[in-house]
């Protein structure tokens, strides 16, 4: 609320992923208190629904609205862009905020590793559904939430080669955090990536690091979760302060032009050597592009 002090918003049209809860919901309470068009794309819509009639209570002239959204879904997210695409309006400001931590193995029904498919590639496929929207209502930005927790893994092969199967691991390869550590790789180094391809078009693209473990739904399948977030919480940021550094790269005039960089805390900062190789950003669009062409093709066989 201090970095949007004074800032009217109306006329801007707002896209927020997982916005019934936590970052996201903070995130898109903001920026519909300051007069934007705030669309919640949350994949359950009782909360969806839940979350706008709380931002309602706080002004009852708040243009918010929530819309079905699976991420683990290709399906659901081809729906979901064909459904505000029908509305007819611009989008000024997408977030990429949703995500899943923890989470136990299993396969989407596109047949990924459902924290790599929700985390990445879901995303990967709405913005590229919403780009020609976007560059239409240029200067528009794209928000893409990461995490500090990109700079523990890697998603190349020995050899150098971005390998799939670190990506969507099988269940034997599988571990949570190390699935959710290299989701959050992957965030960059697509931001970075989409910042260089529709920069041109008037479309600029950051990622953020939202703050320290904060207690909130995303920890809730396991219980040595639960432990880790209640011993952190004294450390940790509140769901607001979580939400400053997303509002500040969404809204900020100082970042107006500027993209493909990463931000902790409002501040830009360096992300790890492994989230700044252009050829591998590069890769990874390729790959997701292709993982889409695949089964999206299935489908229609």
């Amino acid at each position: 609320m201090e970095i949007l002090q004074g800032r009217d918003l109306s006329g801007k049209v707002v896209i927020v992923t997982g916005a019934n809860s936590g970052i996201g919901f903070e995130t898109a309470k903001s920026l519909a208190l300051h007069g934007a068009h705030v669309i919640l794309a949350c994949r359950n819509m009782s909360r969806g629904n839940d979350a706008v009639q709380r931002i309602l209570m706080e002004w009852h002239k708040a243009k918010v609205e929530a819309m079905t959204l699976d991420l683990a879904s290709l399906q659901s997210v081809q729906h979901f862009a064909e459904a505000f695409k029908s509305k007819k309006v611009p989008l000024h400001i997408l977030i990429c905020n949703a995500a899943v931590f923890g989470v136990p193995w299993g396969l989407t029904e596109d047949g990924l590793e459902t924290t790599f498919q929700v985390n990445h590639l879901g995303h990967f496929y709405l913005v590229q559904l919403l780009e020609d929207v976007l560059c239409q209502s240029s200067p528009a930005r794209v928000v893409v939430v990461s995490s500090e927790s990109h700079r523990f893994t890697e998603i190349k092969d020995s050899s150098g080669k971005l390998d799939f199967n670190l990506l969507s691991p099988s269940k034997k390869d599988y571990w949570a955090m190390l699935a959710y550590n290299r989701s959050k790789l992957c965030n960059i180094l697509f931001s970075n990536e989409l910042n260089r391809r529709l920069s041109p078009r008037g479309v600029t693209s950051n990622s953020v690091h939202p703050g320290n473990m904060m207690y909130s739904s995303i920890h809730r399948t396991w219980w040595l979760y639960t432990l880790l977030f209640t011993l952190a919480r004294p450390f940790t940021k509140s769901m607001q302060q979580g939400a400053a550094t997303t509002v500040y790269c969404a809204t900020v005039a100082e970042l107006e032009g500027l993209g493909g960089l990463y931000f902790n805390n409002c501040c830009r900062c360096l992300p790890a050597q492994q989230a700044q190789g252009d050829a591998t950003a590069a890769a990874l669009w390729e790959l997701s592009e292709r993982l889409i062409q695949e089964r999206l093709g299935r489908q229609s066989k």
